[in-house]
């Protein structure tokens, strides 16, 4: 019994004991390990009292647990940061290893050299290929042969050098490594420098908020080491390593050269090309199945193919090729019905709506017509049987002639206008790319094969009820045409009225009609009562048009007789520019005169006379005849005689004879733009297929409808455009 409670009072102090162990493990404090990461020391040579510099991370910062030696010679140590420690060479010392200890870790650092020659301090310790550094210390000045300074191996130019003074110029790609003056025979190492240096920044252009990437080397880990400038604007750095930086373009950004200073170092980079944010502004198609190739025409897209980024209904799509004007990809299906949208360097723009389905339109052939044209439309999901197609023009339903999966073959329908193409299959709904434009030329009255008009008509004009006149010059006529077609003779007083040989025609605002005789030298003008009166007279009068004030400008038909102003009380008197103008001129709301002159420019030209004076006599195009949209005098015309007319704001439009075309000028630019170009010949429809004879002169009515005078076909022509 006293064996058992012996044997229980052992076990119980056993228990107690490691219980008291295992207490006291779990109050033990780990004592943590100070890194002590060493990247250099400078200088490594000196004499006594010289102070050493031993940089790195992670150090201690309790002086008492230093300690140095320089081969076994104790050194002091002064100071220490978590970054820098600070030796000084002691007094008596010999070369040989320099080393520290800190508590009882001991490192090694290398040699350090008793000597004259010691490089002390560097200023900047960064910096591009160019710049220049100042390196201090001691013995630099030779009598046998100039000092010499390298960086990381690479020599540098010495600009200057004293006995404790160097400057130096940063060599290219020096990269990163330490100092080394030589001299005499004898080499000093100071601390390292870094080479900065932007090798290309992407993308090259973009806007406000685009995310740029910087290339180079020597950049601040830290973002906020790190200064970028956008041409003097300050921007946002996102991330930083030593050879890449992303920077976001800041607010107010413009053109020029992106920048990085750095420790008071500026490290020029290439020019950073501000552009406007992309436009969007044809998807084809806006619907279709996997597989589907999707073009995306518009502006501002890159070149450069990972610059663009597309996303259908948010989902990002791979691009197969682009250019600044072209997108294409391959729809994967399975996206969804959502917007379009392009990202070029961060820029968006918003585009239609695509839907995920089978029905879709690639192409619409013409994509501009009138009633009657014969329209193609490609795509996918088409019924082969004709009648299961729905197609509307403008909500207008028009007849599918022929059908097949892929292609569709049917007329425009009568009532045509402008707006959506839209083709209904089983339920599903598909629009065109763009809408069908009413566009092209048909004949209002007369025609090669009709006795209306007789041939050399040579005026044109339209009145305040959409009216059109025409001067019949074989006939002696003015003829009348109504918005429907039907053709009477101008009458006053119940009679028609007979000219010699009628010329020009003008309509005031009023809806008095002008009519210019050569046969008689005259003016005539008939009011909308039947008053029919001469209104001037003493020169041949040619074709006129009105100023805003009421004044009349007449070109006078003779060889170089230049052109006439008459006022409104009927008095005339020369205009100085024009020498022989032949085709119809235009005054602008602002006073300015454009006109045509054979003599000077062999009717190839625009010229103008502003209204406060001054003759432009190449406001637009050239002497020299051809066919080049452009701008100012590098555009060429074939025959202006067709004559000017204003349309629209800003615009005016010239019927160009010989390449068959009408020419959009852009007043404030000089740019010219081709509207539509057609072929010789009479033919109706779209501006693919349609043909013109020639174009005398023009006029247009409050719609933008502008009709053509197409003298050698005897017919008056409507082009639609809106």
């Amino acid at each position: 019994m006293n064996i058992q409670h012996k044997w229980n009072f052992s076990i119980g102090i056993m228990l107690c004991f490691l219980l008291f162990i295992g207490a006291c493990k779990k109050d033990k404090v780990d004592v943590s390990v100070v890194p002590f990461k060493i990247d250099s020391y400078y200088p490594n040579s000196g004499n006594a009292g010289t102070l050493v510099s031993i940089v790195g991370e992670g150090f201690g910062t309790e002086l008492s647990k230093y300690s140095a030696t320089i081969s076994g010679k104790a050194a002091e140590v002064i100071s220490a940061t978590e970054n820098t420690i600070v030796v000084r060479m002691p007094e008596g010392g010999m070369t040989g290893a320099l080393a520290i200890k800190y508590e009882s870790r001991n490192f090694d650092l290398g040699q350090y050299i008793y000597q004259d020659l010691s490089v002390k301090t560097l200023f900047p310790a960064n910096g591009p290929a160019g710049s220049q550094i100042r390196i201090t210390g001691a013995g630099f000045s030779s009598t046998i042969g100039p000092a010499t300074v390298f960086i990381n191996g690479k020599q540098a130019l010495v600009v200057s050098v004293s006995d404790e003074i160097i400057v130096a110029e940063v060599p290219d790609d020096a990269g990163f490594g330490p100092i080394i003056v030589k001299v005499d025979g004898k080499e000093a190492k100071g601390q390292n420098f870094t080479y900065q240096a932007i090798s290309s920044i992407k993308p090259l252009s973009g806007g406000k908020n685009t995310k740029v990437t910087i290339n180079g080397v020597g950049f601040e880990e830290l973002t906020e080491g790190n200064l970028i400038d956008f041409n003097g604007t300050s921007a946002t750095v996102l991330e930083a390593t030593k050879e890449k930086l992303v920077v976001l373009a800041p607010e107010g950004v413009n053109t020029g050269p992106l920048s990085v200073n750095i420790n008071g170092q500026k490290i020029a980079g290439p020019v950073f090309t501000v552009v406007a944010p992309p436009t969007i502004q044809i998807v084809t198609p806006l619907s279709g199945p996997k597989g589907a190739e999707m073009t995306i025409s518009g502006v501002q897209f890159s070149a450069v193919l990972d610059e663009n980024k597309v996303f259908i209904n948010g989902v990002e799509i791979p691009v197969q090729s682009a250019s600044g004007a072209e997108i294409k990809l391959l729809v994967p299906g399975g996206t969804g019905t959502g917007i379009v949208k392009v990202v070029v360097n961060d820029q968006v723009a918003n585009g239609p709506q695509f839907k995920d389905q089978m029905l879709g339109i690639v192409s619409v052939s013409p994509d501009n017509g009138i009633a009657g044209t014969t329209v193609t439309i490609k795509g996918s999901g088409f019924s082969a049987n004709a009648v299961n197609n729905k197609v509307y023009f403008n909500g207008l339903q028009t007849i599918v002639k022929s059908a097949s999966e892929n292609t569709l073959v049917l007329d425009a329908p009568a009532g045509l206008s402008t707006g959506d193409l839209k083709v209904i299959v089983d339920g599903q709904e598909a629009l065109a790319p763009q809408g069908f434009r009413r566009a092209g030329m048909s004949t209002l009255a007369g025609g090669p094969n009709s006795d209306t008009f007789g041939r050399f008509m040579s005026g044109i004009a339209i009145d305040n009820n959409g009216n059109i006149y025409v001067a019949d010059r074989m006939n002696h006529l003015v003829k009348k045409i109504t918005p429907t077609g039907t053709v009477s003779v101008l009458q006053a007083n119940g009679s028609d009225i007979v000219f010699d040989t009628p010329y020009g025609i003008v309509i005031d605002k009023q809806d008095n009609i002008f009519v210019s005789d050569i046969g008689r030298n005259h003016i005539r003008k008939i009011t909308p009562s039947g008053q029919n009166t001469v209104y001037a007279s003493g020169f041949a009068p040619g074709l006129m048009t009105f100023d805003n004030a009421g004044n009349l400008y007449v070109n006078v038909v003779a060889a170089y007789a230049g052109m006439n102003k008459i006022n409104t009380a009927g008095g005339y008197t020369k205009v100085n520019g024009p020498s022989w103008p032949m085709s119809k001129a235009v005054v602008d709301a602002d006073g300015n005169l454009y006109y045509v002159d054979s003599g000077s420019s062999s009717n190839n030209a625009v010229s103008r006379i502003a209204a406060g004076g001054g003759n432009e006599g190449y406001f637009v195009g050239n002497s020299e005849g051809g066919y080049q949209d452009g701008t100012g005098v590098s555009v060429r015309f074939n025959s202006i005689a067709g004559g000017l007319a204003l349309y629209g704001p800003g615009k005016l439009i010239a019927g160009d004879r010989f390449n068959y075309a009408l020419r959009e000028i852009d007043i404030a630019t000089k740019k010219v733009s081709t509207l539509f170009k057609l072929s010789y010949g009479f033919v109706d429809g779209s501006f693919v297929n349609a043909k013109i004879g020639t174009m005398d002169d023009m006029a247009v009515d409050k719609d933008g409808n502008i009709y053509i005078l197409d003298a050698e076909n005897k017919a008056v022509r409507k082009v639609f455009l809106k």
